[in-house]
Parts: structure tokens; C-alpha cells; sequence
């Protein structure tokens, strides 16, 4: 089904406008390139790409209107993108993005030159796809709200196994894992009526260790959390959106510190929804109300913020969702609205 000759060009087209910012790394970039903040600011991130179309897997359009769609970005007409895209997560060349509509995850393998989806049969199939996070050996985690179980897959989007069991959660979320994939952090968010808004801690082998957060507003307690990262110190981040800020603890689940407040001037939460921390612990928020991100250090100074409010187009959002950092500095953001994953990098 998805092995068609054009297929193959149609994915290097995509490889090629999402990678093209790594072999230029060490270059200058071409005059038409899209930089944020616009001039005369000093330049800090440069827009490298949107995926948006995911025609190529679904096999619903003319191999030439996949290409087209592919090259150029362009999801209209009769080419199907995205159906409602929550969360990215980004590693080793693996770029996966959950659909929830769809019951889908899409995977865009960059060193393969592929995109495939997974979840869509036998054991390791989907009901609501929220949360993704992958590992150092490319295993891919999704946090399935619909079947309140964590599935992982292999990089080649093949079933491993579950984690948890439906019962222990009341609405799961969010996933996410340590570097080596032997610690397991799975989020339930709750809702008004319960107090389990708390997360769990599970070994490789899906062994529960420890239950951490609960519902509350002190130091430890945890309201509505919408997202976990964790960062290469080990430190586990979670966006504590219904208490407007982000608690860090240490690995094994010990709360660390705690930063953020609400308000409607940037640098304050306003409706934060997605998380991310890079490997020189900065931290990224993506803040529906504000339609940004907005980027902090590790102590919760705000550094920069990317993107603004417009009608679809690079570093315009509507409903930003989830957000993910590479090892190379590539920043992916959702958009739900807009239907989109856009890409950009790092300058510094």
C-alpha cells in the first residue's frame, strides 16, 4: 500500500525541506530566508519547514498531486493534511506526530527518507492519541488517551509492548522517558472530580515504582498538568497548567523547584498547553491564549518568544499545542488550528 516507486521521491522532497537547515548549518543562509525576530532585531531562530500533509500515508491523492503537496507545503484542494495534530517529539533523525482525530501517529523517519503511520492495527493500534516521546533507541512512546495505556513501538513503528493498565489512570495525557528508555513517566491529568492528577513512574519493564504529584496548588501538587519533558540532566518538567507554572523533580519523582505565575503579559502563563526543554535546559511553552512560544531559561526568565497572531504562514499560530527540541536545535511546533508542524532552528 504505501511502497509505490513515486512514493520514495515524494518522501525525499519532504527530507529535503525539513533537513536542508542541518547541512547549513555552518553556512549562510539565502536571502529569502524566514528569520524570527524580523529585522532590524537580532535574528535568534531561522524557519526551515511545515509538515502538514500526510496524503503520502493515507494513499488518498494521485501520486502527482503527493508531490506537489509534499514540495510545496500545500495542503488545500483535494490533497488531506493533518486532521487534528496535539504533540511532536523529536530524536536521532525521528520525527513522530500524534493525531487524535485520526488515531494516528505519523512518522517521519529523516534518515530512512520515509514517512509511515502507526497505530492503526492489530495490539498496538490507537484510539486517542495525545502524548509522544521516543528514547536513545528510537522506540517510540504514545500516550493513548483513548485506551488510557502508554504504547511503544520500535523505529520501525513495529508493537513492543504496553505500560500501565487502564485502571491506574483516570485521563492519560502525556508520556515521557528517559534518555536510555529505562524509566517510564506516564501523566494522568484528572479532572474536577477526582485528585489524581498525579504521574507514574515505571521501570523498562512497565513495573510501577512510584506515584508522584496529586491534586493540589503547594509545592509537589500538581492541577490539571498538561505536559512532561525530561531534560538531559535526568530532571523531569511539568507543565502545571491549571497553577499557571512548571515544577521540576528529579528523576525518581523528589520535587526539585518551581517557577511561573498567571497573567497577560508575556513571560506569564496565560492557557500554556505544550512543553519542551533543550539541552542547555531552556525551556519552551507553547501559550494558546498568547498563540506563541515562549522560551525561558532554566530558572524561568523569559528569553525569547517565537511566533504571532495572523492567518496561516510561517511563525503565525492560532492554536499552538505541542513542541519538541532536537540535539541539532530544531524547534516543531503544532498548531491544531492550522493543522501543522512547523520547523525552525536555532541560530545560537
Amino acid at each position: 500500500m504505501f511502497g509505490v516507486p513515486l512514493y520514495a521521491l515524494a518522501i525525499a522532497l519532504l527530507v529535503v525541506s525539513v533537513v536542508a537547515g542541518c547541512a547549513s548549518m555552518g553556512g549562510s543562509e539565502t536571502p529569502s530566508s524566514i528569520y524570527w525576530p524580523p529585522a532590524p532585531e537580532k535574528a535568534r531562530l531561522v524557519y526551515e519547514a511545515t509538515l502538514r500533509s500526510v496524503d503520502t500515508v493515507t494513499g488518498r491523492s494521485t501520486a502527482t498531486d503527493r508531490l506537489q503537496s509534499l514540495a510545496t507545503g500545500d495542503a488545500s484542494g483535494d490533497q488531506p493534511g493533518m486532521d487534528k495534530p496535539y504533540d511532536v517529539a523529536a530524536r536521532n533523525g525521528l520525527v513522530v506526530v500524534s493525531d487524535t482525530r485520526a488515531a494516528l501517529v505519523y512518522v517521519y523517519d529523516l534518515v530512512r527518507g520515509r514517512v509511515f503511520p502507526i497505530g492503526w492495527r492489530g495490539e498496538g493500534r490507537l484510539v486517542r492519541p495525545s502524548g509522544v516521546a521516543i528514547d536513545d533507541h528510537d522506540r517510540i512512546y504514545v500516550a493513548d488517551a483513548g485506551r488510557n495505556i502508554v504504547v511503544v513501538y520500535d523505529g520501525f513503528g513495529l508493537f513492543l509492548k504496553t505500560v500501565g493498565v487502564p485502571a491506574e489512570f483516570d485521563r492519560l495525557v502525556d508520556v515521557a522517558v528517559s534518555p536510555d528508555g529505562e524509566l517510564v513517566y506516564a501523566l494522568d491529568r484528572g479532572d474536577l472530580a477526582t485528585t489524581s492528577h498525579q504521574i507514574r513512574l515505571y521501570d523498562a519493564a512497565g513495573v510501577l515504582l512510584k506515584t508522584f504529584g496529586g491534586r493540589g496548588a503547594e509545592a509537589g501538587k500538581l492541577n490539571n498538568p498538561a505536559q512532561l519533558a525530561v531534560a538531559s540532566s535526568g530532571e523531569v518538567y511539568v507543565l502545571d497548567a491549571g497553577n499557571f507554572r512548571i515544577q521540576i523533580f528529579s528523576a525518581r519523582g523528589e520535587f526539585v523547584r518551581m517557577w511561573g505565575r498567571a497573567g497577560q503579559v508575556l513571560g506569564d502563563f496565560a492557557r500554556p498547553r505544550g512543553l519542551a526543554v533543550d539541552r542547555q535546559g531552556r525551556v519552551y511553552v507553547t501559550d494558546a491564549a498568547f498563540q506563541n512560544v515562549q522560551l525561558f531559561d532554566g530558572e524561568g526568565r523569559l528569553l525569547l518568544t517565537l511566533g504571532e497572531v495572523g492567518p496561516d504562514g510561517p511563525g503565525k499560530f492560532a492554536l499552538p499545542g505541542g513542541v519538541a527540541v532536537d540535539a541539532k536545535g530544531h524547534v516543531f511546533i503544532v498548531d491544531q488550528l492550522f493543522r501543522k508542524v512547523e520547523v525552525w532552528r536555532m541560530l545560537e
